[in-house]
């Protein structure tokens, strides 16, 4: 495991982990297409021959559902209405507006003509039958309406009227000759008149206008409706004149009737009609169940099989292609984010493992939590909303936890995107991925104790029980049971908002748990730095600070006072405090092996055999070697990649100034351009992180802190800007991000930690001089000064003496 461990934690090349991410990331694409195109990759066709298991009147052998949403063109309904459309097409007639002028306006002047003829002269025939003899057309009128017709003085305006009255009946109606085909639909459709020998554009006419010209005197009800019309359009006239032009106007038309029924134009309106029909559409939605197992097999049921086989059985290109362009989508926010906002955080080989391998973890799970979830025999959507299943929050809270808040959001936004279109765009199950993915992420930094698992699965139940019960509203689901039992605890139980609040408390505290069970898993294998690591890194019974302590005691005192100056300006920066802490203390455990070498150890630890520090070159050497040796140790141990980054970047590649000087003083200026400067620079790299770059200042100031005479706020001030300004000087800050504000606050916190620990102490007296004035007070009469006592008396306990006496009426004032 150990060495599985350093293979996945080494240092990669960038284009390395880039290669990487693209592969991981294109993997994820594929799985997260695969998951939502699943619908539209086809079903199982069903056997639909006419004397199969499915034909209509048999009894279904299995439950069918539907895998996907069809939207398909239901024939038979279609074919109906259709036929609708054809039976209501109207019937097409051609009115002849030739009859009217050419025969029966010339009957008309031709019958009033003969009428002012006989009327105009003394006949010896009477002029009633003359007028049936001469006007055929009239011999059906009755003899008293002849000798009107003689006698009326207006003939000519009574010709008028009867112009106007045919001409109103012709217009209005359509009187054919034959028979119609089918006289019961022309009257409750209608027809289209087209109008020969006219401009006019096609009329349609009610069904109540176009009749045989038999109904002019046979049906009462159209001769009462055309004697309304003439009454309506001749007013003023005498009811027995108005009569007799009712009764002429009819003969005209019943004599000439213009309209011809067209069946060729007929056949082409109602296929028109008919076409105009769109193909009806219906629907089957996605686990909807066409039949289940024992049903009966209907038309309508055999209706959806036949769409099931047409449609669900093809592979949805298009519905695949959107899918995988919405991924796309997606995955270019968060990346771009990512770029923005956490560039340096996913640029190794473990951190982009532990990412995806969660990503997949929750699509794996959410695909299999889907086919139990939609499966239409339990008909679990009813009650629970999907995204209570689903552990975004339990992830969110690892994410956050290992590396930060960031990351963990941009994480839960993409997983928030994926469950919502799985579980078909339902808004309540979109608040609750997307809410508890917040929550998470934004908890899981401020994890600092193992019961705080426990408190962030509070926070998300609290979270799912809210947003559920906000959902039931918009969705006007039952809270109680439908029917009452009598019992108020029997129907809590077995009510709907009891069964939706149980799963989300169950549910959120088990991601909790799952994630505390989870978390020493990941640590393991990918050696991560987290919180309760560094807690254990930082004991000092580790074998490590043990060896440093016994071998190296004055390095193991540096250490620490080294970590309580990092610590401070990590704190007031906002830093990661703890790992800065840890990383110190690992920092010089390459000093073990040859603890006796280095300035700090050489008075505790004496060897006749330390290398002589006259020879510049090999005492470069070694002290190089104290970074290499530790960067093995650290890994032999390992320490997690984070804390070995403190051996190296502490000193960066920076020049040990005391032996490169020395070494240029030793040789000749013949011999000088024989020295490398490389050799007495430390391997690097430079500080990476603003953590390692403190350490760096840190572990400079403290040495230097020694050295110094006198212990002032001034002193150390100059100091450690002395320290800074090497550093910047030698460009050792450039990679950290380190900014001008931030080596200000660095300053003060090391000033601030320097004062505290090298104080000035009081020099306190010896036993001697005690047993001294012990034995004065032994002497007789030997009564001293009080000037003298006090001069025996140390100046601090003096000092504070005088303080108690002053402050004594103060408190007897208060009492």
């Amino acid at each position: 495991m150990a060495n599985i461990t350093d293979s996945l934690t080494k240092t990669r090349p960038v284009l390395f982990v880039r290669k990487l991410q693209f592969i991981l990331l294109l993997i994820t694409l594929i799985i997260v297409t695969l998951i939502l195109a699943a619908p539209h990759m086809g079903q199982a066709r069903v056997d639909l021959s006419p004397n199969g298991l499915y034909a209509v009147g048999n009894i279904s052998p299995e439950t069918i559902v539907s895998s996907r949403e069809i939207i398909y063109v239901d024939i038979e309904k279609t074919e109906a209405e259709r036929a609708k459309a054809y039976q209501s097409g109207s019937f097409v007639f051609e009115r002849d507006y030739d009859i009217l002028t050419d025969k029966i306006h010339s009957g008309i002047e031709e019958d009033f003509e003969n009428l002012k003829e006989i009327a105009g002269f003394n006949h010896s025939q009477q002029p009633v039958k003359l007028i049936k003899e001469k006007n055929p057309r009239w011999r059906n009128r009755s003899n008293s309406d002849l000798d009107i017709l003689i006698t009326y003085p207006q003939k000519n305006h009574l010709k008028d009227l009867v112009h106007q009255s045919v001409n109103l009946l012709f217009s209005t109606n359509c009187v054919i000759k034959e028979n119609l085909p089918d006289i019961k639909s022309v009257m409750q459709f209608g027809g289209i008149i087209i109008n020969k020998s006219t401009n006019e554009n096609p009329s349609i006419l009610d069904g109540n206008h176009i009749f045989e010209r038999t109904a002019l005197y046979q049906n009462n009800a159209i001769n009462a409706k055309l004697t309304k019309l003439i009454e309506n359009k001749l007013k003023n006239i005498d009811a027995k004149i108005l009569s007799i032009i009712q009764k002429l106007s009819f003969s005209y038309i019943y004599s000439y009737p213009a309209c011809v029924f067209s069946k060729d134009a007929t056949e082409n309106e109602k296929i028109s009609q008919k076409e105009k029909i769109a193909p009806i559409k219906a629907k089957i939605t996605t686990n909807e169940t066409i039949v289940r197992k024992g049903g009966l097999i209907t038309p309508e049921i055999r209706t959806k099989l036949k769409a099931l086989n047409l449609y669900a059985t093809r592979a949805n290109i298009s519905s695949i292609f959107s899918i995988l362009i919405v991924q796309i989508t997606l995955v270019a926010i968060v990346l771009i984010f990512l770029k923005k906002y956490a560039n340096k955080k996913l640029i190794d080989v473990s951190s982009n493992l532990i990412i995806f391998s969660l990503i997949w973890f929750v699509l794996l799970y959410t695909f299999i939590a889907a086919k139990i979830y939609f499966n239409p025999e339990k008909n679990y959507d009813s009650v629970y909303y999907f995204a209570i299943f689903i552990p975004t929050g339990m992830i969110c809270l690892l994410i956050g936890f290992i590396f930060d808040e960031l990351i963990a959001v941009v994480i839960g936004f993409y997983l928030t995107f994926f469950i919502f279109l799985l579980s078909k765009s339902n808004p309540t199950t979109f608040m609750i991925a997307f809410t508890t993915s917040v929550i998470s992420s934004t908890y899981g930094p401020r994890i600092k104790k193992r019961i705080d698992f426990l408190k962030a699965g509070a926070f998300v139940t609290l979270a799912m029980i809210f947003l559920s019960a906000s959902g039931y509203l918009i969705d006007s689901k039952t809270y109680w049971v439908d029917f009452s039992s009598g019992s108020f605890l029997a129907d809590l139980y077995n009510s709907n908002v009891f069964s939706i609040f149980s799963m989300c408390v169950l549910m959120g505290f088990a991601g909790a748990t799952v994630a505390q069970f989870l978390l020493p898993i990941y640590e393991y294998i990918f050696n991560i730095p987290t919180r309760f690591k560094l807690q254990e890194l930082a004991d000092t019974g580790h074998p490590l600070l043990q060896q440093l302590l016994t071998k190296a005691p004055s390095t193991y005192t540096h250490t620490f006072m080294v970590s309580a100056l990092s610590e401070r300006a990590a704190q007031n920066l906002g830093l990661d405090w703890l790992l800065t802490r840890v990383g110190v203390y690992y920092h010089d455990i390459g000093k073990i092996p040859n603890a006796g070498f280095f300035a700090e150890n050489q008075h505790l630890i004496p060897k006749k055999e330390n290398i002589d520090k006259n020879n510049p070159g090999l005492a470069a050497k070694i002290i190089i070697d104290h970074v290499i040796d530790g960067l093995e140790m650290a890994k032999k141990a390992r320490l997690p990649r984070e804390i070995i980054d403190f051996i190296p970047e502490h000193h960066g590649t920076s020049t040990m100034a005391f032996f490169y000087h020395r070494a240029l003083a030793s040789f000749s200026p013949k011999y000088r351009k024989k020295i490398k400067k490389s050799d007495f620079m430390y391997p690097g790299p430079k500080p990476q992180r603003k953590e390692t770059a403190i350490v760096m200042i840190a572990d400079s100031v403290e040495a230097a802190s020694r050295s110094l005479d006198e212990i002032t706020p001034q002193s150390l001030e100059d100091l450690i800007q002395k320290i800074i300004n090497i550093k910047l000087a030698e460009n050792q800050l450039d990679e950290s991000g380190l900014t001008i504000g931030d080596l200000a606050i660095i300053k003060s916190s090391f000033k601030e930690i320097l004062l505290s620990s090298l104080h000035q102490r009081p020099k306190y007296p010896s036993t001697e001089e005690t047993k001294k004035l012990e034995e004065s007070q032994n002497v007789p009469n030997g009564k001293k000064k009080a000037g003298e006592v006090k001069q025996a008396i140390p100046e601090p306990i003096v000092a504070k003496k005088k303080t108690a006496s002053k402050k004594k009426p103060s408190i007897a004032k208060k009492k």
